[in-house]
Formats: C-alpha cells, sequence, structure tokens
C-alpha cells in the first residue's frame, strides 16, 4: 500500500459524503464506481473504500448484485437521530458549562463569526457545515473519542434533516446563528440547566419542521 492511499481515500469519502449531504445527489441514487472513478478523476480502490466506510454510516446502502444506492431517510430515522442527538448534546453541555478555557472559546467564536458571514449570504451549504464544525467544537470538549465518534457518526445523518430545514424557511439562518451564540455564552456561564434548555429548544426546532 502507497502512502498517499490512506489520503486518496479519505478525499474520495469526503467528496462522495458532501454530495449526499449537501443534496446533490438524492436518496435511492445508484452510485456507480466507475462513474464515480471517472467523475472524482480516481481509480476504483479509494472509491470502495468510501462507499464501505459510508455503508457503515448508514448513508448508502449495498443493493445485492446492483452496487451501491444512496439509503433515503425516511422521517422515523430522522426522529430517532434527532432523539440521540438531543441526548448526546444536552449531556454535553451540562457537563461543559464553566469548566471550558480561552482555547475552547476561542474555537467557538472563530466558528461564529464564519456562520454571521455564511448567513449574510445566505449560503446554506456553507451554513450546514459550520453547523456542523461549530456542535462538533463542543463535543469534542468532552475529550472522549467513543462520545465523538458516536456523535460525528449520527450528525452528518442528521445533516440531511438541517438542511432541509434552511432550505424550507431560509430565516432560520438567523434564528440559528442565535441560538448558537446563546449556547457559547450559557457555556462561559455557571448555569448548566441554562445551556441544557438552550440546546434542547435548538434542537427541536428541527423536529418542529420535520413533523
Amino acid at each position: 500500500m502507497s502512502m498517499g492511499e490512506p489520503t486518496l481515500r479519505d478525499r474520495a469519502y469526503q467528496r462522495i459524503k458532501r454530495s449526499i449531504v449537501e443534496g446533490e445527489w438524492d436518496g435511492g441514487t445508484f452510485l456507480s464506481e466507475k462513474w464515480l472513478s471517472e467523475k472524482l478523476q480516481m481509480s476504483k480502490t479509494p472509491i470502495r473504500s468510501a462507499l464501505d466506510r459510508l455503508e457503515m454510516m448508514g448513508l448508502v446502502k449495498l443493493v445485492p448484485n446492483q452496487g451501491f444506492v444512496i439509503q433515503e431517510i425516511s422521517l422515523k430515522r430522522i426522529l430517532d437521530i434527532y432523539e440521540l442527538r438531543l441526548s448526546l448534546e444536552t449531556f454535553a453541555v451540562s457537563r461543559l458549562t464553566g469548566r471550558m478555557d480561552r482555547t475552547f472559546f476561542d474555537i467557538l467564536d472563530a466558528n461564529l463569526e464564519k456562520q454571521a458571514d455564511a448567513v449574510r449570504r445566505q449560503d446554506i451549504i456553507g451554513y450546514v457545515e459550520l453547523d456542523r464544525q461549530f456542535h462538533e467544537a463542543i463535543i469534542a470538549g468532552m475529550d472522549n473519542e467513543e462520545y465523538a465518534e458516536a456523535a460525528s457518526r449520527m450528525q452528518d445523518k442528521f445533516l440531511l434533516a438541517v438542511r432541509t430545514t434552511f432550505y424550507k424557511n431560509k430565516e432560520r439562518l438567523w434564528g440559528s446563528l442565535d441560538e448558537h451564540r446563546q449556547i457559547r455564552n450559557a457555556l462561559a456561564g455557571t448555569d448548566p440547566a441554562l445551556s441544557e434548555r438552550l440546546v434542547r429548544s435548538h434542537i427541536e426546532f428541527v423536529k418542529q419542521i420535520m413533523l
């Protein structure tokens, strides 16, 4: 195995995942290794590795004798993921409130600046990615690899619902940004119950839109 291969695999994985999450390819779309190989200008080896990884995450499924198909995520599945995300993130913020250092808040503040810029440009795709990074940065504060891995796997699936929320209601971008700022300030305070309440209402907005 060459030294560059893991990087190539990772690039293939990120590129295909982004196209699924951003809605470039709809649920039910067939992904042939040959087509992806030509589109991404890569050999089939990193492509196959990326598809296997995406199958583990539940974003694609392997159909016998056909190949990989993008999962059509049902409302029930989204709500199941929503319940998991709610429990993971409310627990995280209640633990982290009042305990984080300057570096942690520097990361959040830099992200919030970029979010504000994306909202001004009504860049939904860019905002969705920054939204993910914001929540990931909070989870990373737990300094627990298993926790971060579970959250990351679930977050990519949840992004499909988040993206739909913003497309249905562009004004939601401003509301989401404001809620992120409130969560950041609560984390810097001393009231874990407030942080938990803010995260709960922030995540519940997605559920309201989807139902």
